[in-house]
């Protein structure tokens, strides 16, 4: 079903947590005149009355711990469902909403990459996380170990969160770091992968490099914030590559040509914008790039087998 939107509004840390909760709790209070860059609380404490069953792009990290219950959500509209023993990974610029909870128990974590700056100055430092790349998987299931482990972790973030001490902010971050170094090497083990990819080659640096851009551009795209996405030729122009070579290390690095990618986001935002924006086609086409809506129309039918307006009263029906 639509929604009366022009565009996917964005949603911050404050403004999540003001929607999320049922009362902010005190740590956040003596915070609210700052900028908040990281927020932890139990799931249990999460209002069943949220208003986030509407779509909204997430403009921070997010990790998903769960204890007991479950949770449905749709992340990049696709359905998700989160059991206990299980802890999910979301990145900034995904388009997500809450659907319902059932007797949730353990951690919902939010940060910027901003926060995780301040104690390591590598703003490459995420792409070193196989699991944070395009098409990864971000849902794991923990074996006894390692849900222990986790556990031990979360309950070490809300203890610093909640009772602040010296150099309580310093420590958060550290065990943000626990956290992603271990779940890396725990998709490393269940996809028995021999070492983690180090991203050595030029092809794959420049690869990366196109993947966040592509990310950041779509998500400009989605807010409204710039009118139409760059081609291939633009987008190596601010790589200050040419667009062949480009198209050489993507192919390289990930196996599908940079076109391919480029498409694939295209049809998601697309989809997006028919479900939760009141755009007409004509003004959804333009938006993604296309000469004429007629082009948009082709281009989507090639890969859904419908219409753009034939997808869109499908699922609104």
């Amino acid at each position: 079903m639509t929604t009366l939107l022009k565009n996917i509004p964005s949603l911050d840390i404050d403004r999540f947590v003001q929607n999320l909760m049922n009362a902010p709790n005190r740590h956040t209070i003596t915070h609210r005149n700052k900028k908040m860059q990281f927020h932890i609380c139990r799931l249990s404490e999460i209002d069943d009355a949220s208003p986030l069953d509407k779509p909204h792009i997430y403009d921070f990290f997010t990790i998903y711990f769960v204890e007991a219950g479950s949770l449905a959500k749709i992340n990049q509209l696709e359905s998700l469902q989160l059991n206990a023993k299980e802890v999910f990974f979301s990145k900034p610029g995904e388009i997500k909403t809450w659907q319902k909870m059932k007797g949730l128990k353990g951690y919902l974590l939010s940060f910027t990459i901003d926060y995780l700056l301040m104690l390591i100055n590598d703003k490459n430092i995420i792409n070193s996380f196989d699991y944070l790349m395009p098409d990864s998987q971000r849902k794991f299931a923990l074996d006894e170990a390692n849900f222990a482990y986790y556990q031990n972790v979360f309950n070490e973030l809300g203890k610093e969160y909640a009772e602040p001490k010296l150099q309580s902010t310093e420590l958060i971050r550290f065990w943000i770091f626990v956290l992603l170094i271990k779940t890396n090497r725990l998709h490393q083990e269940q996809h028995q992968l021999v070492k983690p990819k180090k991203l050595t080659r030029s092809s794959d640096v420049i690869c990366a490099k196109f993947l966040k851009l592509l990310d950041e551009t779509f998500t400009d795209l989605a807010k409204g914030t710039i009118m139409k996405p760059p081609r291939i030729k633009e987008f190596a122009e601010l790589l200050n590559v040419n667009p062949t070579y480009l198209g050489e290390c993507v192919r390289k690095s990930s196996g599908k040509s940079a076109k391919s990618i480029i498409n694939r986001k295209t049809l998601l935002l697309a989809k997006c914008q028919l479900l939760h924006t009141q755009n007409n086609i004509s003004e959804i086409a333009y938006q993604l790039g296309f000469e004429s809506p007629g082009y948009f129309i082709r281009f989507f039918k090639k890969f859904e087998e419908l219409t753009p307006l034939e997808f869109r009263k499908s699922m609104s029906a």
